[in-house]
C-alpha cells in the first residue's frame, strides 16, 4: 500500500518520531542550552524534570536529604596528600556515606532544578519530604523505622527503599546493612527519579543475584575509546586509556597519585548500576603493575575508588617470578614449580606488597597457556596445578584467582571449540582424597567465555556451564565491541547476553535428573548446583574520551552489564528503556523509537556479519572489517577453518558424523543441535555444514534466506540511520551530530559486510543473487511495463525507455503484502531519476530500502 507519511514509514514506532514535545509540553525540550554536550556523565546527567506536574509531586517529595553521621567511617587510604587534578569538577570523598549525600544533592539539585538542603541535625522526627540514607549503625532513624530482620534478607549489597508517612507528612528511608548497600540504594532512589518512576508508596527491597560484579579493563588492545581520531590512541601524551599511569609531555603532571574527573565518574557510573570490582591491566599482562612504583599509583587509585565500593585487582603473567625487575627476588624456571614453596612463597610475598598498600585488593587474574601467554604446561604441569599454586600462596590473604579457560591448543583437538572442556573438565571430575571431586581450590574461579569461541556477535552458550559443578566459574562477557562494531556500529549488546543468560543448559544431577534451576544465569548465580561464591566478569576498555566509551551508544552497554549482573532475570528492553530516559530524553517518542532502535540492533549486525551460525569472518588485522578468504599460518585463526566453503554449501558439521561437539552439551541440547533438522536456524552453520538448495522454514532455499539475511542487516542500519535524523529535534546538537556521523559510517561498513561475504560465497555456490522474493523486492510499471528482478543489494538500478515513454512509475508491486511503500520522487523527464522507499517490520524490527532508479532511454 502506499504510505504518504514519511516520517511514519521511516520511524516504525505509529507516530513521527520528529513530533516533538506534544505529550509533554514545550517545556520538556530543554537541548538548546546543552548543545555541546560531549557524553562525560555517562547515565548520571541529571537534567531537570522536563514535565512540570511530575516536577512538582517530586518537590513536594523530596524537600531534604539527610544522612547521619556521613563522616564517621572513614575509608583506608593509604596515599598521603591524595588530591585531585587542578581544575577538577569531581572531588574526592573519605566515607562511602559522603559519596550517598553528595550523589543526592547533586541528583536531586539537577532533577529538581533546585537545591535540596542537607540537615546534618535532624531533630527527633525526620521532617516532610526528608530522604534518609544510611545503616541501622550509623542512622537513629534508620534503627527507628528499619528493623534487622528487615535487613537480613538483602546481604551485604542489598537495600531496602521504604515510604514512611506520619498523618500527613511523609518521608522515604534507604538503608543497607553497609554503607556500600546504602548507596546503591541511593543510586536506585535516583535513577526512579530520573526514569520519571514514582517515589511515593515505596516498599523496594533488592539484592545482587551475583557476588562479584567485576570489569577486566584491557587497556590499550581492544581500545575503541580513546581521544584521538582513530579512537584507539590519546592525545597530549596519554595513551589512550582511562588511567594514567606514564603519561609524558602534557599528561606528565596527571599521572597517578593524581586523580582525574574521569576516574570519579566511571567510580560514580559504577557504582550506580552496582558493579564492585575491576581489574584494571589487560590480560596479557605486564609485569610492571607488580612493581612498586606501580603498586604506588594503583594504591591511590584504589584510595580513590574505595568509597564507591568498587576494590581493585590485577592481571598477572604466570611467569612473573622470572622478571629481573624483581631483582633480587626472583626465580628460576626450574623452581616455578606449582607444588613447590619458592613459586608458592614468591606470589605470596607479592600479593602482601599490594595488601600492605591496597588491604582490600582482591585478587588476580591469570590468561595462560592461550595465546602465546606462559602457563603450566610449558612445565609439564596442567590448569589446576597452576591454579591451585597461585591461590593457595593468596588464600591466606583472603584474594581470589580468576582463572581464564580461553584456551585451545591445537594439538589437543582439530575442533577449537572442544578444546577448553577437554583441558579442564577432568580437573572438575577428579575425584579427592576426601571423597570429594574437584580439583580447583575454593578461592580459584574458572573465568569463561559466554561462548565455546572468542566473542562472536551470536554464539551458542559455552558447553562448560553446567558441565563444572565442582568448580567456582565467572562468566566473562565482552562489553567492549571487538567483533559486534567496535566504535563505529551501534549495537546494543543487551539481548545478547539476556539470550545466553536465559538459554536453558539442560543440566543434570549427578543421578542424571534434570535440575530444577538450570538457565545459565542459575549456573552463574549459583543456585543450579550450590555455588555460594559467584562472579561475573565484563571486559571492558574505557578510554580518555569524553565520553569514556567511544561510541556514546556503548555506554548502554556497560550499563546493562552493570543492570544484567546484578540481575540477570531483568529485561533487556527494559534496561535499554531506563538508559535512553537517563541518557537521551525522557519524552514517550523519543524513548520508545531509541529503544527500538537499541533492540534489534544487535540481531541486525548478526545478520550482515555472520548469520545463522556463522562465524569469526572478521579480517586479522582489526577484527572490525569482513575477509572470510582470509588463510593464516595458524587455521583456527582463519575464516576458512570456521566456514568451510565448498560447492555443497556452508557451514562446520560439528555433529556426530563431524568433530562431535555436540556432545560436551547435556543430552538434550547434544540432540537438538546435533540434528540439523532441530537445531535453531540461527546457530545452524555452528554446527552444521549446510546444502545451498536446504530447505529452510521460510520455505526458500538456504541460498536465497542467507542472501536476504545479509541485506535485512543492511536495511535495518538503514532504518537506524533516517530514524536518528528524524530525531534531531529531541536530541542535543553534538550528541546527535557525533552519532549521525556513527550511523552513516555503521550502514557504509554493514555494506561491505554483506557484499564481501555474499560475493565469496557465490564463488562456490555458482548462484546469482535472489530477487523478487525477498522481504523487501518489488517490481516497479513504468512505461506501461512490469520490471522486477531488482537485487536489493544493489545501491541503484538502470531503467531504459523506449522513445515516447512516460518515465513515471504508475505502480509499485511488493512481493509482500506487509511491505509498505512510498515513492518519493519522480523523474520529470529522461533521463531522470526515481526513488521508491520500502519498508517492513521484521522479525528483528523495521527494515528500509531505498530503491533508487536512474532511468534513461533506449538507444535506436
Amino acid at each position: 500500500m502506499p504510505v504518504t507519511a514519511a516520517t511514519g514509514l521511516v520511524a516504525g514506532t505509529g507516530a513521527a518520531a520528529g513530533a516533538v514535545g506534544r505529550e509533554e509540553g514545550a517545556a520538556a525540550l530543554r537541548t538548546t542550552a546543552d548543545g555541546d554536550y560531549d557524553g562525560s556523565d555517562l547515565w548520571l546527567r541529571y537534567v531537570p524534570v522536563g514535565d512540570p506536574g511530575l516536577l512538582r509531586k517530586y518537590r513536594e517529595s523530596v524537600t531534604a536529604v539527610i544522612v547521619e553521621n556521613a563522616g564517621r567511617k572513614k575509608v583506608h587510604r593509604h596515599t598521603p596528600n591524595l588530591s585531585m587534578a587542578p581544575g577538577s569538577t569531581e572531588k574526592l570523598v573519605q566515607t562511602t556515606l559522603e559519596a550517598a549525600r553528595d550523589e543526592l544533592v547533586r541528583g536531586l539539585g539537577g532533577l529538581l532544578d533546585r537545591a535540596v538542603p542537607v540537615k546534618t541535625d535532624p531533630g527527633d522526627k525526620p521532617s516532610d519530604g526528608a530522604v534518609i540514607v544510611g545503616t541501622r549503625d550509623s542512622s537513629r532513624i534508620v534503627r527507628q523505622h528499619i528493623s534487622a530482620d528487615d535487613l537480613t534478607s538483602v546481604g551485604d549489597d542489598g537495600y531496602l527503599i521504604r515510604s514512611f508517612f506520619r498523618g500527613t507528612q511523609g518521608f522515604t528511608v534507604i538503608a543497607g546493612n553497609t554503607e556500600v548497600g546504602a548507596l546503591y540504594g541511593t543510586f536506585a532512589f535516583l535513577r526512579r527519579l530520573q526514569t520519571h518512576k514514582s517515589i511515593t508508596r515505596l516498599d523496594i527491597s533488592e539484592s545482587p543475584r551475583v557476588r562479584h560484579r567485576h570489569l577486566n579493563n584491557w587497556e590499550t588492545v581492544r581500545l575503541y575509546a580513546g581521544n584521538n581520531a582513530s579512537g584507539t590512541g590519546g592525545l597530549n601524551g596519554e595513551n589512550g586509556t582511562i588511567f594514567n599511569f606514564t603519561g609524558t609531555g602534557e599528561s606528565a603532571g596527571r599521572n597517578l597519585p593524581v586523580i582525574l574527573d574521569r576516574y570519579i565518574v566511571a567510580a560514580r557510573a559504577m557504582a550506580s548500576v552496582g558493579m564492585n570490582g575491576i581489574t584494571i591491566n589487560l590480560v596479557n599482562a605486564d609485569n610492571v603493575y607488580l612493581t612498586p612504583e606501580y603498586i604506588a599509583q594503583e594504591a591511590a587509585l584504589a584510595d580513590a575508588l574505595r568509597p564507591y565500593g568498587i576494590k581493585l585487582a590485577l592481571s598477572i603473567n604466570y611467569t612473573a617470578p622470572t622478571d629481573p625487575r624483581f631483582a633480587p627476588d626472583t626465580l628460576t624456571n626450574e623452581q616455578l614449580d606449582p607444588h613447590g614453596e619458592e613459586f608458592r612463597g614468591w606470589w605470596n610475598r607479592r600479593a602482601r606488597l599490594l595488601q600492605a598498600s591496597i588491604p582490600d585488593f582482591t585478587g588476580f587474574t591469570v590468561k595462560a597457556n592461550s595465546e602465546g601467554q606462559p602457563g603450566p604446561q610449558d612445565f609439564g604441569d596442567d590448569h589446576g596445578d597452576g591454579a591451585n599454586a597461585i591461590a593457595a600462596a593468596v588464600a591466606p590473604l583472603g584474594m581470589k584467582i580468576y582463572w581464564r579457560t580461553f584456551v585451545y591448543n591445537a594439538d589437543v583437538d582439530e575442533d577449537r571449540l572442544k578444546r577448553a572442556y577437554l583441558e579442564f573438565g577432568y580437573i572438575n571430575d577428579e575425584r579427592q582424597p576426601d571423597g570429594t571431586r574437584g580439583r580447583f581450590l575454593d578461592n580459584v574461579f574458572l573465568q569463561t567465555k559466554n561462548g565455546p569461541l572468542d566473542f562472536q556477535a551470536r554464539e551458542p552458550i559455552h558447553p562448560m556451564f553446567g558441565r563444572m559443578e565442582h568448580t567456582n566459574q565467572a562468566l566473562e562477557l565482552q562489553i567492549t565491541q571487538e567483533y559486534t562494531g567496535q566504535d563505529e556500529m551501534l549495537c546494543y549488546l543487551g539481548p545478547m547476553w539476556e539470550e545466553a543468560l536465559k538459554t536453558d543448559t539442560y543440566a543434570r544431577d549427578e543421578r542424571g535428573r534434570l535440575l530444577d534451576k538450570r538457565l545459565m544465569g542459575h549456573i552463574v548465580d549459583g543456585t543450579a548446583q550450590g555455588h555460594s561464591d559467584t562472579a561475573i566478569v565484563g571486559v571492558a576498555n574505557l578510554g580518555n574520551a569524553d565520553n569514556l566509551t567511544g561510541h556514546h551508544f556503548s555506554q548502554a552497554n556497560l550499563f546493562a552489564f552493570g543492570r544484567q549482573s546484578w540481575d540477570w532475570t531483568l529485561d533487556s528492553a527494559d534496561i535499554a528503556a531506563d538508559w535512553v530516559r537517563m541518557t537521551w530524553s525522557n519524552r514517550k517518542n523519543v524513548v520508545g523509537t531509541i529503544v527500538k532502535m537499541m533492540m534489534g540492533s544487535w540481531e541486525a549486525l548478526v545478520s550482515y556479519q555472520t548469520p545463522f551460525g556463522m562465524a569469526h569472518q572478521f579480517r586479522s588485522s582489526d577484527h572490525y572489517g569482513p575477509n572470510p578468504a582470509e588463510r593464516l599460518a595458524r587455521d583456527d585463526w582463519s575464516p576458512v577453518y570456521y566456514n568451510k566453503a565448498d560447492s555443497i554449501g556452508l557451514g562446520y558439521d560439528r555433529s556426530s558424523t563431524g568433530s562431535d561437539f555436540t556432545a560436551q552439551y547435556f543430552p538434550t541440547l547434544a540432540a537438538r543441535y546435533g540434528d540439523i533438522d532441530t537445531v535453531p536456524e540461527n546457530l545452524l552453520m555452528w554446527f552444521h555444514h549446510v546444502r545451498w538448495d536446504r530447505r529452510m522454514r521460510s520455505g526458500r532455499i538456504f541460498w536465497d534466506e542467507l542472501v536476504y539475511r545479509y541485506q535485512m542487516g543492511v536495511q535495518y542500519v538503514t532504518w537506524m540511520r533516517l530514524t536518528w535524523d528524524s530525531l534531531q529535534p529531541s536530541i542535543d546538537a553534538r550528541r546527535f551530530s557525533e552519532v549521525k556521523t556513527k550511523l552513516t559510517i555503521h550502514e557504509a561498513d554493514a555494506g561491505d559486510w554483506r557484499d564481501t561475504c555474499v560475493n565469496y560465497w557465490k564463488e562456490f555456490s555458482g548462484r546469482d543473487n535472489p530477487a523478487d522474493n525477498g522481504p523487501l523486492s518489488i517490481k516497479i510499471v513504468v512505461g506501461g511495463r512490469t520490471i522486477g528482478a531488482f537485487d536489493p543489494s544493489a545501491s541503484s538500478y538502470r531503467i531504459t525507455l523506449p522513445a515516447g515513454a512516460s518515465p513515471k512509475i504508475t505502480k509499485v508491486i511488493p512481493a509482500d503484502r506487509a511491505t509498505r511503500y512510498e515513492i518519493l520522487s519522480q523523474a520529470d523527464d529522461v533521463p531522470g531519476q526515481a526513488i521508491v522507499r520500502v519498508a517492513k517490520e521484521d522479525f528483528f524490527g523495521p527494515i528500509v530500502k531505498d530503491y533508487v532508479f536512474v532511468i534513461e532511454r533506449a538507444h535506436p
